[in-house]
């Protein structure tokens, strides 16, 4: 399965004073790609998952890792493959580079629940579907 793509630049707001991006900003960048591949992987955008669907995604798991720092002006690439996918769940793969040279990398387990009954439902069979083929294209810039 080809991987989603997204690209993202490092800002001003991102950074510490010697312009190295805070970890908690670049987590901020993660859910921006994560946000794109859901409205790619799944068809759906977040707006009509949160406010018409009153679905969310919310991450139950995350480990990243930290290879070299991220600064202002980068332009980062967001790598995100599909790991396996539960009845309720799907782990994601993230590998955050630039011009090639590793980032950071995440991962995470994501559970697609009710926001009315505050509990994991299983994936509609749709959604299922394009998770086992990966089927994503490319974010716009």
């Amino acid at each position: 399965m080809k991987p989603f793509v997204s690209q993202h630049k490092v800002r001003f707001a991102h950074c510490d004073p010697a312009g190295i991006a805070y970890y908690p900003r670049l987590l901020e960048i993660c859910d921006m790609a994560i946000e794109d591949w859901t409205e790619s992987v799944l068809g759906v955008p977040r707006r009509v998952l949160h406010l018409e669907l009153n679905l969310a995604l919310p991450t139950v798991d995350l480990q990243a890792t930290f290879s070299t720092p991220a600064r202002l002006g980068e332009r980062l690439t967001a790598s995100i493959s599909i790991g396996d996918v539960g009845n309720t769940s799907v782990a994601l793969a993230m590998e955050i580079s630039c011009e090639e040279d590793a980032r950071f990398s995440v991962r995470y387990r994501q559970v697609l629940m009710s926001m009315a009954e505050a509990r994991s439902i299983p994936w509609p069979q749709e959604w299922r579907q394009r998770l086992l083929s990966g089927f994503a294209e490319e974010a716009p810039e």
